[in-house]
C-alpha cells in the first residue's frame, strides 16, 4: 500500500512539472489525452471511494457489535461485583456462626465435665452434695436438661453454619458461571477490537489514496484549463476568432452553447443514446451531448423563460429554458460551475445564462446539453445535433 501511494504521489509530481511548462505545441489531441488520464483516474477514485464506503460500513457494523458487547461485559462485571459481595458477607456469617458454635462447646464441655458416658462420678458428687433424696433427684434432672439443651443449641448452630456454607458454595459456583461467560466476551472483545483498527487502518489508507487520486485529477483539469487557452492563444495567432463569440447558426436552429472555437464535433466526448457507463450514477441512455470544455461561457441556445436554475441531483448546477416561441421545445444545461440567471427571467437568444464547470456526476469538467421536444411538461429528449449545426 504505502509502495502504491509513493508511485502516485511520484506521477503526481511529473505531472506538476510537466503541466508548469505545457508549450506552445499543445493540440486538441494533447487536450483529449489529459481527459482521458481525468476519466481514468476519476473511475480509479470512484473504485477507491466505493471500497472505502464498504470498509466504512463493516466498520460501523463493528462499533455496533463493540458497543452491545461492552455492555454485555459491563453487565457481567455488575453481576461479579455484587456475587463478591454476597460470598463476602456469607464468609462473615461462616465465621460468626464458627465462634457461636466455638462459645457453645466450650460451655457444654464445662457443664459435661463433671459427668461421665454413663454416669460415673457425676451422679455420686449429686447424690454427695444433696440435702435429701429429692433434692438428689431434682438437681439431677436439672443437670441434664441443661446439656441436652446445649447439645440441641450446638446442632442448631452447626446446621445453620452448613445452610450458610452450602450458600456460599452455590455463589461461588454462579460466579465461576459468570467468569466464564465474561473470559468468552472479553476474547470476543480483544478479536472485534483488532477488527476495528484494522478497518480504522484501511480506511485511512484509502483516504490519502482518495486524496492523491483528486490532486492528480485536479492537476490534469488545471492542465486542459490552460492547453485550451493556450489553443484559443495559437488560433488567435493564426487569425481565428477567438473573442468568445456565440455561434448563432441559421434561422430555424438553435444556436451552439459555447463559443465558437468549440462548434466542432472534436469537443464531444459522449453522444446521444445508449453508452457505457462512464462513472457511477451517471446514465448509460445519454439523453444529451456532452461537450469536453472548461469553464467556458454558456449561452442560452435560444430565446425563452427559464424554468429551472438551481442545483438538481447528478447534474449539479443545472438550467433548463422553455423556449415558448418554438411551443413544447426546452433547452438543459448542466454541471455549471456558475448561474448566472434566475427562475421566471426572460433570456435572448445568444445571452450568457453562466459558465461550464465539474458539478454533480462528472468524470471532469464539460457541458451536458439538451434538448427536449413535444410531451407534456418539460418534453422528452432528443439528440441535439439534429437542432444545432458544428463542424
Amino acid at each position: 500500500m504505502k509502495s502504491k501511494i509513493i508511485s502516485i504521489m511520484t506521477i503526481i509530481l511529473f505531472i506538476g512539472t510537466y503541466f508548469a511548462n505545457v508549450s506552445l505545441a499543445v493540440t486538441q489531441s494533447d487536450i483529449n489525452q489529459w481527459k482521458s488520464e481525468v476519466n481514468q483516474a476519476q473511475q480509479e477514485k470512484d473504485k477507491i471511494s466505493q471500497e472505502k464506503a464498504n470498509e466504512k460500513s463493516e466498520l460501523e457494523k463493528i462499533n455496533e457489535q463493540l458497543s452491545t458487547l461492552n455492555n454485555e461485559i459491563m453487565a457481567l462485571e455488575g453481576q461479579l461485583n455484587e456475587l463478591n459481595s454476597a460470598i463476602e458477607q456469607k464468609q462473615e456469617e461462616i465465621e460468626q456462626k464458627q465462634k457461636e458454635l466455638e462459645e457453645k462447646q466450650e460451655l457444654l464441655k464445662k457443664r459435661l465435665v463433671s459427668l461421665y458416658k454413663n454416669g460415673g462420678l457425676s451422679y455420686l458428687d449429686v447424690l454427695l452434695g444433696a440435702t435429701s433424696y429429692m433434692d438428689m433427684l431434682a438437681s439431677f434432672d436439672a443437670l441434664e436438661q441443661i446439656a441436652d439443651a446445649d447439645t440441641k443449641l450446638i446442632n442448631k448452630v452447626t446446621d445453620e453454619k452448613k445452610e450458610i456454607e452450602q450458600a456460599k458454595a452455590d455463589l461461588e459456583e454462579k460466579k465461576k458461571q459468570v467468569d466464564s461467560v465474561k473470559a468468552q466476551k472479553d476474547a470476543k472483545n480483544v478479536e472485534l477490537t483488532a477488527m476495528q483498527n484494522a478497518k480504522e487502518s484501511k480506511i485511512a489508507s484509502l483516504t490519502e489514496e482518495e486524496k492523491a487520486k483528486e490532486r492528480k485529477i485536479s492537476e490534469f483539469q488545471a492542465a486542459i484549463r490552460r492547453g485550451e487557452e493556450e489553443i484559443q492563444r495559437q488560433l488567435a495567432n493564426q487569425g481565428v476568432n477567438t473573442s468568445g463569440g456565440w455561434v448563432d447558426n441559421s434561422a430555424g436552429n438553435l444556436g451552439w452553447p459555447l463559443p465558437s472555437q468549440y462548434a466542432r464535433y472534436a469537443y464531444i466526448t459522449s453522444y446521444f443514446g445508449p453508452r457505457r457507463q462512464p462513472t457511477a450514477g451517471a446514465s448509460t441512455n445519454h439523453g444529451a451531448i456532452d461537450i469536453g470544455v472548461s469553464y467556458q461561457p454558456l449561452y442560452a441556445a435560444e430565446s425563452g423563460t427559464v424554468v429551472t436554475a438551481g442545483v438538481v441531483s447528478g447534474y449539479g448546477n443545472f438550467i433548463m429554458i422553455w423556449h415558448s416561441a418554438r411551443g413544447q421545445l426546452y433547452t438543459a444545461y448542466g454541471h455549471l460551475s456558475q448561474i448566472y440567471v434566475r427562475v421566471g427571467q426572460t433570456v435572448s437568444r445568444g445571452q450568457q445564462i453562466g459558465v461550464t464547470g465539474n458539478t454533480g456526476i462528472t468524470t471532469g469538467p464539460h457541458l451536458h446539453f439538451e434538448v427536449r421536444a413535444g410531451g407534456s411538461g418539460s418534453g422528452y429528449r432528443v439528440d441535439p445535433l439534429n437542432y444545432v449545426s458544428i463542424t
